[in-house]
């Protein structure tokens, strides 16, 4: 995208452009924290994921975590490499690796916590408890209003 269209999204679709920008900044400041441990936030989502659904479709876990089946499959050989899953193939289909998380992976998952609560506060500072509780309620209604177009179902009012 070239400076001018990128100045001309900002002017034209304002809350589309900070909700990436949002996006960036939390993920970058989290990559920035947790580099002393070793995981990236890319990684950190694979693992809270696994932990919430042991065993989840490669394809299913990409879509969770905003990346392409290629990006999963790379996540999960370098996820798998620091010893912090394990992945056995499915009894009924011996293509698909399941994955689950390791003792160390789970004490990873935990540390790697303090830091996305550190980003977290530091992203609401200056917010009042209300005024965080109404952002998250029109982020939610603008989620539902676009996941609506995808599933075929009309959003909440």
């Amino acid at each position: 995208m070239h400076a001018r269209s990128a100045e001309e999204s900002s002017a034209n679709y304002p809350i589309a452009s900070l909700a990436k920008r949002l996006l960036h900044l939390f993920r970058d400041g989290l990559d920035e924290r947790l580099r002393p441990w070793g995981i990236t936030a890319a990684q950190l989502a694979v693992l809270a994921k696994l932990e919430r659904e042991p065993g989840i479709s490669g394809a299913s876990l990409a879509r969770a975590c905003l990346v392409t089946p290629q990006t999963t499959q790379v996540l999960l050989r370098g996820i798998q490499k620091n010893g912090w899953i394990v992945r056995v193939r499915h009894p009924e289909n011996e293509r698909i690796l399941l994955a689950t998380l390791t003792p160390s992976g789970r004490r990873i998952l935990a540390k790697s916590r303090s830091a996305v609560g550190e980003i977290y506060e530091q992203m609401l500072d200056g917010l009042a408890a209300k005024d965080a509780r109404v952002l998250e309620s029109l982020l939610s209604q603008c989620a539902a209003n676009l996941e609506s177009t995808r599933t075929g179902s009309t959003p909440p009012k």
